[in-house]
């Protein structure tokens, strides 16, 4: 067999030679520009004017032009659409400006917000995200629970989770004239001053919170789970959201986790002691928030969550839990829970 070499024709050398100077072309790099800050309300009503600010700084030697587009996710649908038109305009070298535009088509929803800003030639040169979600809604505020009655059945020695999960269904907008967040809390407690006489002859008179004996002398503890509390998974490897309430056996989650020293923390306990009504303050410390949101109350706030927001979404749940110690007494016991929607 005769092997012969065949010469490429010129339109394959040319096309050739198109492709390595394609390949070799380098890659265009984004302008050098910076969003130095932002600016937005916090809440809204439907159809109301939302105004957005952005303070863009060009350290070009040469005019530039800017794009930014003012990008929301709604938490809910967790669809993300681009609010037009987007913000444009061109900076002298080495100046900042100021891109804004307002805009009144937002619908109802929590959305998240973002700011990527693009250079003249369609390429990323920064983004940022906005620090506080945008809240569109009407006013209302409600709150029902899940069953109304609860049967605990019979309560055995020592440590019981009630098995089935109490649902909260909630709904709550407003806004002050700021439009920041108006402060609300879901508390629960015990309303048992009706019920409890208490041990007659006792030297101290106990909180009545939990369950009551149908005599009025005797109470046992009631206990509350729900997803805002306990420890995370990194610091005691129980991811709540995926396996639910921690065990009622394990005293990491009862008391608190173990300490460095040997003590425990007992302000990091999962499962966590319902007041009575007579035992709560003005003071939201002596309160059992199930939820909630206030600006002025930094107890919540970090770096991933600067608002102190520790809503959940509706409809969220809770756990009861009980624990029969060796002075518990025998009997018949029933408790007044309250779940309850407060705002100042």
């Amino acid at each position: 067999m005769n092997l012969r070499r065949r010469s490429p024709s010129p339109l394959s050398a040319l096309c050739f030679l198109c492709s390595l100077l394609c390949l070799s072309t380098p890659a265009l790099a984004a302008k050098d520009l910076k969003i130095l800050s932002i600016a937005y309300d916090q809440h809204f009503h439907p159809g109301d004017p939302v105004f957005f600010s952005v303070l863009v700084k060009n350290n070009e030697s040469t005019s530039q032009f800017a794009e930014v587009d003012i990008t929301l996710s709604n938490l809910d649908t967790e669809a993300e659409s681009t609010l037009t038109p987007v913000l444009t305009g061109t900076i002298p070298a080495n100046s900042t400006l100021f891109l804004s535009a307002t805009y009144t088509s937002l619908t109802a929803g929590i959305y998240s917000v973002s700011f990527p800003l693009f250079d003249g030639d369609g390429l990323r040169s920064d983004r940022i995200g906005g620090k506080f979600p945008i809240h569109v809604g009407t006013e209302t505020e409600s709150v029902r629970v899940f069953p109304e009655a609860i049967h605990l059945g019979t309560i055995p020695p020592g440590r019981f989770m009630y098995p089935t999960p109490i649902e909260v269904r909630w709904s709550y907008f407003r806004f002050n004239r700021l439009r920041l967040d108006q402060p609300f809390t879901i508390r629960i407690y015990t309303d048992n001053a009706a019920r409890y006489e208490g041990t007659p002859n006792a030297v101290r008179r106990v909180s009545p919170a939990g369950l009551v004996s149908l005599n009025g002398r005797y109470v046992l503890p009631l206990k509350v789970w729900t997803l805002n509390f306990g420890p995370d998974i990194q610091e005691t490897g129980w991811d709540a959201p995926l396996a639910g309430p921690p065990p009622v056996d394990n005293n990491d989650y009862w008391l608190g986790p173990r300490l460095l020293e040997g003590t425990r923390s007992l302000g990091s306990s999962a499962w966590v002691r319902i007041p009575d009504l007579i035992d709560m303050t003005a003071d939201p410390v002596t309160w059992r928030r199930l939820i909630g949101q206030d600006p002025d109350d930094t107890r919540f706030v970090a770096d991933s969550n600067v608002t102190g927001d520790f809503t959940l979404k509706n409809p969220f749940t809770f756990y009861l839990a009980t624990e029969a110690g060796p002075t518990a007494v025998e009997g018949s016991y029933a408790a007044t829970l309250i779940v309850e929607l407060w705002n100042p």
